[in-house]
């Protein structure tokens, strides 16, 4: 079977939530003995090379986006035009049997270009409208712009793709609601979690772990890895732990890059946490296993928009219990195994407390075996992978009319 992955970065490239899927599921696919290639945009920083690239089994076809600037009217046209001119040079000669869509541009450009026939799976990560509408918002007059104009564009752009999909799938049903208030189209979505990765579990001591990263041995530790943007709620973790520094012993250590890093250090060095918050940049895959068993909590301080949450899934397959706020789809994983660690979201006082009662033990935790039980027996690779796969399937079509029926993609 060929198999092609329209995404906007592999995740080889740019790690990020989405790209980790998609990967995940081309490796899946790879081990199959399908024939998988990955469509995605070239970063514009290090020394890659545009084209095919042979990484792990897995066709790499990266492509230039143009660079333009934030507010230009023309930048996703120019990425989708992009997108559809690599498909013509260097894809177009495979008869494709499915296209797996994680990105409404690199996968409108792909259908552009192979027309009507071609059939596409949509995997929906998040509601594109909410989530740009965030975005946007912080971004200033671009942005401002870009909410009247773009807002339109998008909604329409994900409703061809939807449309034109056999099958629809999300990782919660947070997102597939979503996907309902939006397009109206909730009753064609199948909804298959991930999978918790083959060796993310427990390989040392919380002391070993933390000698090999050099952190600090003597002390609880709280550990986040966030894209350092406003929704991902860095910030009100900051300020909720802020007041406990002269309490309480405890470090916290912040995994990941953004824009916002610097505006994060910032408010730590104004609230007096210079020795206490730690900002640890990117983190290796070797490097965020040793973190997870290193940690005694993992925070996970989303504001909003966290659409499947399996960074969480990570986190207790090593045994590490998470506090977590109730945003998006973070309830669909926490309540079955930790209800009392859950606060609301933007809330840095219910965190604060939260963060207290387990520097007090006044939050029963379960022990380690469990987390990893409960992880591994719900989300484990052997029970998702082939209901995944299976609706990848050219056979499978979970919208009745399907491809037949369209009359052509002119996204």
């Amino acid at each position: 079977m060929n198999y092609l992955v329209a995404v906007d970065f592999c995740f080889l490239d740019v790690p990020g939530g989405s790209e980790r899927v998609a990967w995940d599921i081309a490796m899946a696919a790879r081990d199959q003995g399908w024939n998988v290639a990955m469509l995605c945009v070239k970063p514009s920083l290090g020394e890659l090379p545009g084209g095919p690239a042979l990484q792990e089994g897995i066709t790499v076809v990266r492509y230039e986006k143009p660079e333009l600037a934030k507010w230009h009217p023309m930048r996703m046209r120019h990425q989708i035009e992009a997108a559809a001119a690599a498909f013509g040079q260097w894809l177009q000669e495979t008869r494709w049997d499915v296209v797996h869509i994680h990105s409404p541009f690199t996968g409108t450009g792909v259908l552009r270009a192979a027309g009507s026939t071609v059939r596409s799976v949509y995997t929906a990560h998040s509601p594109i409208v909410r989530e740009n509408r965030i975005n946007w918002a912080a971004q200033g007059w671009p942005g401002k712009a870009k909410l009247v104009l773009g807002l339109p564009v998008l909604t329409s752009l994900e409703r061809k793709l939807l449309t034109r999909s056999a099958a629809i799938h999300t990782l919660s049903e947070f997102t597939r609601s979503e996907i309902n208030h939006f397009h109206g189209m909730g009753d064609r979505v199948t909804v298959i979690p991930h999978w918790c990765r083959d060796g993310f579990r427990r390989s040392c001591t919380r002391p070993e772990a933390r000698r090999l990263l050099g952190w600090q041995a003597d002390q609880p530790i709280f550990f986040t890895l966030r894209r350092h943007e406003e929704r991902n709620g860095i910030d009100i973790a900051i300020r909720a732990i802020a007041p406990l520094a002269s309490t309480h012993e405890w470090s916290f250590y912040v995994g990941g890059n953004g824009s916002l890093r610097p505006k994060f250090e910032s408010l730590a060095l104004e609230l007096g946490l210079g020795d206490r918050v730690r900002f640890t940049g990117r983190l290796t895959d070797e490097e965020l296993l040793l973190a997870y068993q290193a940690a005694d909590v993992f925070l996970l301080p989303t504001n909003s928009l966290e659409c499947f949450g399996l960074i969480i899934l990570e986190a207790l397959a090593c045994g590490c219990p998470v506090i977590a706020t109730d945003a998006g789809a973070i309830p669909e994983i926490m309540k079955a195994i930790l209800p009392d660690f859950i606060v609301p979201a933007g809330d840095p006082l219910a965190l604060r407390e939260k963060i207290r009662d387990f520097l007090e033990n006044k939050l029963y935790v379960p022990p380690p075996e469990e987390l990893t039980a409960f992880a591994l027996s719900k989300y484990g690779k052997p029970e998702i992978v082939p209901r995944l796969l299976g609706l990848l399937q050219p056979y499978h079509n979970e919208y009745s009319p399907g491809v037949s029926r369209s009359p052509g993609y002119e996204g």
